[in-house]
């Protein structure tokens, strides 16, 4: 609920409570319930022995992915996000046609969409891809 890490840590006690511990991989909509998520796995000495995903590509995921306790988090790079905005938002009060359309049903109805690529983000290129490319911080990111 609201995305809370302490609802997701409650939430994932009650999981590993009523599956005797036997739980097999947690994929969290975001690193902030991954890593709520994460604290009950640890309370309950399976951090890091059960795959756990998030999304965001947030600071804190990066230093759990690197502890190995978190596996991956999904990038959406929001430098690239920004300017694509900018770009349609420029084309739209030019009244100029927009490429990559789709139609994308969202369960209720057809939307115009265009859908940039999200990427992985494990331990073996998370240096690159967040740290190198200037997006998080390196000393935030590697700070002990």
């Amino acid at each position: 609920m609201d995305w809370d890490p302490d609802n997701a840590f409650n939430l994932m006690n009650k999981a590993i409570k009523d599956n005797d511990g036997n739980i097999q991989a947690v994929i969290a909509p975001n690193d902030g319930t991954a890593g709520g998520c994460i604290r009950a796995l640890q309370d309950n000495n399976l951090a890091g022995k059960i795959p756990v995903t998030g999304q965001d590509a947030e600071v804190l995921a990066a230093r759990r992915i690197i502890d190995g306790t978190q596996l991956m988090t999904v990038f959406k790079d929001t430098r690239i996000l920004g300017r694509k905005a900018v770009e349609l938002s420029i084309k739209m009060i030019n009244n100029e046609k927009i490429d990559d359309v789709i139609m994308f049903n969202n369960g209720k109805k057809d939307v115009n969409a265009i859908l940039l690529s999200p990427v992985s983000v494990y331990k073996e290129n998370l240096d690159e891809l967040l740290v190198q490319s200037g997006y998080l911080n390196r000393d935030a990111v590697y700070k002990k």
